[in-house]
């Protein structure tokens, strides 16, 4: 089958690592994969993509001026190829491109996180509803992602995969091999310190400031791997702190997250299942999460601990969660893989062919 992928970003975040690996393992199981627009990472993994003269991804601030593009856009998928199914992850190209290409081909699409709220919530969820009238399926990264679409969209569309990783990039290494990836990687300060780390996209949304916070009142150095609009604040905020260290956008996620002792989890309120976690924890990494973050259900089953205060990671209680060191594997092993991640969505596409 030919999946076309229809999205438009220029932000390395979850939803386009999820893209990514979507495409790439269609693509290694046999499928035509294309994608129209951009996709942080698409093109370096050596997958096939065509341009497309969308505006900008839709937010608070580029919402008002991308309704009035809707027409012009919706004309645009004229220049989008005949395709087996379409696939959707963002709200713009949902909401402005799904009834006309549902007339070619049936219509797919991913929802990450939970619905967000005040005005522009409500005027999207408007818009929302009446194009979900034209999608086919509807996959949810877990149930509570459900829960909120169930009301407008309707359960007979929608499915549950929960998000998944490639659990062979991550292991829990020897003592030897994290000693010489923290020489490698980390600043010298940073040797003979507990160190915890968080890797995400800086969003103020996700309230990073409190990991910082945390890790400082725990006597630990913090290693912030990431990029985002909040990264300026967040360095303010440390005020050139020697315990806090920030690398940017990086490659080399696995082997920053083998160099730690354990993760610190920060999530928006409209977050789903948070990757960050699952890749933590097949690392081996015990994880600090904070009471009410979405996705912090996956906390305990990973060996971890939630926190309704940075101030209450004392360093007795990183002594204590450094014990759970590795205990969060065989759990994402088993229910996050990426092999049945897969097989859910191949099947889903399929039932959509028939």
């Amino acid at each position: 089958m030919t999946v076309t992928m229809v999205s438009v970003s220029d932000t390395a975040g979850g939803a386009e690592a999820h893209t990514v690996a979507l495409g790439q393992g269609l693509r290694q199981r046999g499928h035509d994969v294309l994608l129209y627009g951009r996709c942080p990472g698409w093109e370096e993994h050596g997958l096939d993509r065509q341009e497309i003269a969308l505006g900008p991804k839709w937010s608070r601030r580029t919402m008002a001026t991308g309704i009035l593009r809707v027409p012009l856009e919706r004309r645009r998928t004229q220049e989008i190829a005949d395709s087996s199914m379409y696939y959707m992850q963002f709200k713009r190209e949902q909401i402005a491109l799904t009834a006309p290409l549902s007339r070619r081909a049936p219509v797919i699409w991913t929802e990450h996180g939970r619905w967000m709220g005040g005005t522009a919530g409500r005027l999207l969820l408007a818009g929302y509803a009446r194009a979900a009238e034209h999608v086919s399926r509807v996959v949810c990264v877990s149930e509570a992602v459900a829960d909120d679409l169930a009301p407008v969209v309707g359960r007979d569309k929608l499915v549950v995969v929960p998000n998944a990783i490639d659990t062979r990039r991550y292991a829990a290494p020897p003592a030897a091999t994290q000693a010489a990836l923290r020489e490698r990687l980390l600043p010298s300060r940073f040797q003979d310190r507990r160190v915890a780390i968080l890797a995400a996209r800086l969003h103020g949304a996700k309230r990073h400031d409190r990991a910082i916070a945390a890790a400082l009142a725990s006597g630990s150095v913090l290693v912030v791997v990431g990029d985002g609009p909040d990264r300026e604040r967040l360095e303010r905020l440390s005020d050139g702190s020697a315990d806090v260290h920030f690398t940017g956008h990086r490659e080399d996620v696995p082997d920053l997250l083998a160099a730690a002792d354990f993760y610190i989890y920060c999530g928006a309120e409209t977050d789903g299942t948070p990757t960050c976690v699952l890749e933590a924890a097949a690392g081996g990494l015990p994880v600090v999460a904070f009471d009410g973050d979405p996705g912090t259900e996956l906390v305990p089953r990973c060996g971890g601990l939630v926190i309704a205060d940075p101030a209450e990671l004392t360093a007795d209680r990183v002594a204590a969660l450094l014990d759970l060191r590795g205990s969060g594997v065989a759990y994402v092993e088993q229910r996050h893989g990426r092999e049945t991640w897969l097989d859910a969505y191949e099947q889903i596409f399929g039932e959509c062919l028939r």
